[in-house]
């Protein structure tokens, strides 16, 4: 019982991790999760009818070897699929997001949990057998079989959040896993009832090479992985300086260097496979929406004092507005953000006010504290729903002194009006006057105001470096207001009816599939 106790505690970390693994190549929209879900409760199906089939077509020895061997088939699986996934998942995203998306849930789950799910029927055969004269009442022992698996499926997933997904990376701790299953199994076959000492033999065995693999391709991780430049079709070279793992997702800090001759490297800041900053090896900012929001700032709110900036990435633009002479306060949600900042981007997070937590605890707290606000909440694919309502932005406004400002930089979906028009009118509901900056396929940005607009901006372009210089003028050129009349029609999204999950959904896919197909292979696997 106690091995099926830990097996069903693997099962759900399993998922967990799975699901964590799969984000930097399909993302974390509506469809994807329908994906993950659907092809784990297929796969546990499929072994539960599996065992049950086994049970009735075999004596109860051989019973017993088939539920001692399941764990150990179930280890070599998790490290074939180690093995395979980082080559295999960016070519089934860059083909079909939605369709690839389950086949890869395929390719991490299918073997491991039709192995584990089998366990469970082959355990109440065994523990229903005349051999046994206890208390398993009616039922053969199947519902005590099934309390104690399903308990351990809640203990997984909590050691899943707390301790794999913190302390190490996502693929290392599937291994780990694959390595538990070969101890535990061991473990619980020394006394193995109905397990002969041949099988127990081969068992021993088996169990002693498939946590070999897993150990070997776990301290080998680095090696192999360098493997991946050499079939990437990404021309560029890679080397990873540092990998932060959270429970808000992977962030690594990498090297980039195009190949070819007089290529210029430059750092990267790297969360979940969306590229959130690039600088160069001297911490100068080389993405062009850091200068952008800087300058939105200035120029909507030239006399302010403080600052809130929502969200920190690489650290860049609290810099930038506190070399404006700005009192710059920082909310963060990800310790390890704030750690990868300090640590290689040239943050000097002791000279700010730096708060670790939710934007939307933060806000709903804050009274008429900051002139300007900076709203740069990226993760997964997109600004997570919940801080775009018209709750989120009306105590956003409360946040901020009368006459304050909010710039936002902004997800929208190049091919749908209908998403966009939906988050102008809610930041059009708190804030009353609402600019759009949005020139082709740049970046998108808006600005809120409860005053009217000036009619000409003046914006400073000095300090952007010369090579951003003219895509920063375009689109701080292309800002314009957005009146009532063009929201007619387009309701304002609340916390009670939020459905940017669904209306975002087609954008952040063709999003995540532009990103697989021009980030290194290398960057994707967390």
């Amino acid at each position: 019982m106690v091995l099926i106790f830990l097996t069903g505690a693997i099962v759900l970390s399993l998922e967990v991790l799975s699901s964590r693994i799969m984000t930097p190549y399909f993302g974390v929209s509506l469809f994807i999760w329908a994906g993950i879900l659907s092809i784990t409760l297929t796969f546990l199906a499929v072994g539960y009818y599996f065992g049950g089939r086994i049970s009735k077509r075999t004596d109860r020895a051989g019973q017993a070897a088939v539920f001692y061997f399941m764990p150990v088939l179930a280890a070599v699986a998790v490290f074939g699929a180690c093995l395979i996934y980082p080559f295999v998942f960016p070519l089934l995203s860059r083909a079909d997001l939605i369709l690839g998306s389950f086949a890869a849930a395929a390719v991490l789950l299918a073997v491991p949990l039709v192995c584990l799910s089998a366990m469970n029927p082959l355990l109440i055969s065994l523990r229903a057998s005349p051999e046994r004269k206890d208390d398993s009442g009616g039922d053969g022992g199947a519902g005590l079989v099934l309390f104690i698996s399903t308990a351990g499926s809640v203990a997984g997933v909590l050691v899943t959040a707390f301790m794999l997904i913190p302390g190490f990376t996502n693929f290392e701790a599937l291994l780990w896993l694959g390595l538990a299953l070969c101890g535990f199994t061991v473990a619980a076959a020394v006394r193995g009832a109905h397990l002969d000492p041949a099988r127990r033999r081969h068992l021993f065995m088996a169990a002693a090479v498939a946590g070999a693999l897993c150990a070997a391709l776990i301290f080998a991780q680095d090696r192999y992985l360098r493997l991946l430049s050499a079939v990437d079709p990404v021309d560029v070279s890679v080397s990873i300086l540092a990998e932060y793992t959270s429970v808000f997702g992977n962030i690594k800090v990498a090297h980039v260097t195009p190949d070819g001759p007089g290529n210029v490297p430059m750092k990267v800041y790297v969360q979940d496979g969306l590229i959130q900053n690039l600088a160069t090896p001297e911490n100068i900012s080389v993405s062009m929406y850091t200068y952008v929001l800087d300058r939105l700032a200035a120029g909507f709110a030239p006399q302010a004092k403080s600052a809130v900036v929502l969200g920190l990435g690489a650290g860049f633009v609290p810099r930038f507005l506190r070399d404006r002479g700005l009192a710059v306060s920082v909310v963060e949600i990800n310790p390890q953000s704030v750690r990868a900042a300090a640590e290689h981007f040239g943050f000097p997070a002791a000279n700010f006010d730096v708060a670790v937590t939710d934007a939307r605890t933060y806000v709903r707290a804050c009274r008429q504290a900051f002139d300007v606000a900076v709203v740069d909440l990226f993760q997964g694919d997109a600004t997570p729903d919940y801080l775009m309502t018209a709750e989120f932005f009306a105590d956003l406004r409360r946040c901020l002194k009368p006459g304050g400002a909010v710039v936002m930089n902004a997800f929208f979906d190049d091919d749908d009006e209908t998403p966009n028009k939906r988050l102008l009118a809610t930041i059009q509901s708190a804030f009353g006057s609402v600019i759009r900056f949005q020139p082709g396929e740049e970046n998108a940005f808006v600005v809120g105001l409860t005053v009217t607009p000036k009619a000409d901006v003046d914006y400073d372009m000095n300090g952007i470096p010369d090579a951003l210089k003219g895509r920063a003028f375009k689109t701080l050129q292309a800002g314009r207001l957005v009146r009532s009349g063009e929201l007619l029609g387009y309701p304002v999204v609340t916390d009670r009816r939020n459905d940017f999950s669904t209306l975002m959904a087609n954008a952040r896919m063709t999003h995540r599939q532009w990103l697989t197909g021009n980030v290194p292979a290398r960057l994707l696997v967390n």
